[in-house]
């Protein structure tokens, strides 16, 4: 399944590389001036491994505390935890003394009968006694199941649970994929009220709907997504203005005017806050009778939009925009690659002269877009991304590279564009929304950069952008290019969602805003309802004080958790697909060296393992053998092949 292409940008979280090592980050030392202990608490995430764990500690830069022992048995994966520090040793060590929250109310885990009592054994929690199964929950030896916490284990007190999900058979793919939403406790089916409200629009566009909007069926808009894409929520226009100057419009699909504050609807939307792309699954944000039908920009049919027009000459330079409600009818639905044929000059059934020939100029200006955006020092991270290909079944057959194309880099940078101009208009009407920021990164992180650098042969000290930009620029010609733009990811910190504006550093953006993908994300409904009020026709009343501090880290720790069950689906996917190459051997880089072996990227699956014993220095390319996988915790054994 696909979505639209993310920003390469650092707009987006953070990839999840080798599993972390015994030790934490950076193999647990403290953090500059930091002592590694000494009864002090600290609070934080835990990360839960069955025999060890990490607090994840705020404020983010600090090491991780390494938590083993009894205390662990206090709290499961993604609890916020009160760590005791233990005094003296080289790395930071605790134990748990309290949980502050739970990350959720239920677990999954395979079935065991035990002594006469079934128990549930969760990947990062203690095991839970089953009190009873809810009706229709037939229990079967290694089954995985759901259970809801009624009691959490304590000390010296089993956990215990009530079993109200049998997903199936361990080693099903379908079970594991399904495994990393039930986890996160990320929902699929629709409650049937939320279901009805959003098939009660219907499949047209009313009048009633449509009155008092700028028509726009007389422009050339089009659609470009990926060829399996459903949920069209964007279409771009380009109008020759005067020699040298166009009019770039960006048409984005209006949920706000069908999901209205505070129905069952929005709840729900609010509730999921982004949709979840999975390999053999798309999970929603929106019923599909609004995000697959009246929502979304299919071509020759009208639909509502709220658009953002902006002047632009051909240096990129933008001479002025405007936004406005709006009513379109897509011309054409484009896919990526017949973009790019035609940006390379090479023909496309029905394709009349003038769209050619606007294409051509689309291409122009995202150069033009892109050069201007690097030169105020924004950063662009070019790493291979691979998509695992499922069967009918949910099976995955193969990993395919997607790469980057030239269509990609001119929808992100058109989107860009309307980010920007929408998150300044409601700035400067000083309308309350959610922003999307980007803190910049913290000095001792680029200290940190550096130094790793230095072990790949760079000589660089990053302070700043240009700094990073120079790395990545190197990275490119570099031969040990992935892991030197590796290295630079991990030094960011993450892009957020806040009611208080902010610069994003990643994009070099003084102001920025997400108003392009509303049919699956939350914050840009919340941006959409804010926009409309600024433009003096409200869909419904401001949010209440308050609600916007809360709705930005709830939309920020959603995002989080889907991305989360996407790596985590694809990684258990990836690895089934080379259990069975078990002896093929793959070229590798080495990303992180570690006293007992070192971690790897296999070249060619997107995929990344640990060589025990491999001696190596970072970014050293290698020859690994495949021994083995574990697609239920989503790695693969590797050997170094002499």
């Amino acid at each position: 399944m696909s979505r639209r292409r993310r920003s390469k940008s650092s707009d987006r979280r953070k990839p999840s590389h080798a599993p972390r090592p015994p030790g934490g980050r950076k193999g647990g030392r403290p953090g500059p001036g930091r002592k590694p202990g000494g009864g002090a608490a600290v609070e934080g995430r835990l990360e839960h491994h069955k025999s060890f764990g990490f607090v994840v500690t705020d404020p983010a830069g600090d090491s991780d505390v390494f938590i083993k022992g009894p205390s662990l048995r206090l709290a499961a994966g993604g609890d916020r935890v009160r760590v005791r520090l233990n005094p003296g040793g080289q790395r930071r060590e605790g134990e748990i003394v309290a949980v502050l929250s739970r990350a959720r109310a239920t677990m999954v885990g395979p079935l065991t009968r035990v002594a006469g009592r079934w128990l549930l054994s969760p990947r990062d929690g203690e095991p839970l006694v089953v009190e009873r199964f809810a009706a229709g929950c037939v229990p079967a030896e290694g089954a995985i199941a759901v259970a809801r916490v009624s009691a959490w284990p304590s000390l010296s007190v089993e956990g215990r649970g009530v079993v109200e999900e049998v997903l199936g058979a361990p080693g099903a793919p379908r079970v594991r994929v399904t495994s990393a939403l039930r986890e996160r406790e990320l929902p699929e089916a629709f409650a049937p009220a939320v279901a009805a409200e959003a098939e009660g629009f219907g499949r047209a566009v009313t009048p009633e709907a449509m009155a008092g909007r700028r028509t726009l069926f007389h422009l050339p808009v089009c659609t470009i997504d990926g060829s399996d894409a459903k949920d069209f929520d964007d279409a771009v226009s380009l109008e020759p203005l005067a020699p040298g100057r166009w009019r770039l419009g960006v048409h984005i699909a209006d949920v706000s005017w069908y999901v209205r504050q505070g129905t069952e609807l929005d709840r729900e939307a609010y509730r999921r806050a982004t949709s979840v792309y999975l390999p053999d699954r798309v999970v929603p944000m929106l019923p599909p009778g609004l995000s697959d039908h009246l929502c979304s920009l299919m071509p020759d049919v009208e639909r509502l939009t709220l658009s953002t027009f902006i002047d632009l000459d051909e240096s990129g330079r933008v001479h002025g925009t405007e936004e406005a409600e709006t009513v379109i009818r897509s011309a054409r639905r484009f896919t990526y690659e017949e973009i790019e044929e035609l940006l390379n000059g090479r023909p496309v059934e029905r394709v009349s002269p003038a769209l050619r020939e606007s294409v051509a100029v689309m291409g122009r200006l995202q150069l033009a877009l892109s050069r201007a955006r690097f030169e105020r020092g924004a950063l662009d991270f070019d790493m291979p991304e691979y998509r695992v290909v499922t069967d009918a079944r949910g099976v995955p057959t193969d990993l395919v590279r997607r790469d980057r194309l030239r269509s990609h880099r001119l929808i992100e940078e058109f989107m860009i564009l309307a980010n920007e101009a929408v998150a300044r208009r409601l700035i400067a009407a000083n309308r309350p929304a959610l922003h999307r920021i980007h803190p910049p990164p913290d000095p001792q992180k680029l200290a940190i950069l550096s130094r790793e650098l230095g072990k790949l042969g760079v000589r660089a000290m990053p302070r700043d952008a240009r700094g990073l930009q120079a790395v990545l620029r190197l990275a490119g010609e570099h031969p040990a290019g992935d892991a030197l733009t590796v290295l630079c990811v991990r030094s960011l910190k993450q892009a957020q969602y806040s009611a208080i504006p902010a610069p994003h550093y990643g994009l070099a953006s003084t102001a920025y805003c997400h108003f392009t993908s509303p049919i699956r994300r939350y914050p840009d409904l919340v941006v959409h309802r804010a926009l409309r009020h600024v433009l003096g026709r409200p869909a419904g009343p401001a949010p209440a004080p308050g609600w916007l501090a809360e709705a930005g880290p709830h939309c920020s720790e959603r995002e989080r958790l889907a991305a989360e069950a996407e790596r985590h689906a694809v990684n258990a996917l990836r690895a089934e697909v080379l259990g069975r190459r078990v002896g093929q051997v793959l070229d590798a880089v080495v990303t992180r060296v570690e006293p007992y072996g070192a971690f790897v990227e296999l070249g060619g699956t997107g995929g990344s393992g640990l060589v025990r014993g491999l001696k190596a220095q970072l970014g050293a390319r290698v020859r690994v053998r495949i021994d083995g996988a574990d697609p239920d915790e989503g790695r693969v054994a590797l050997r170094l092949e002499r």
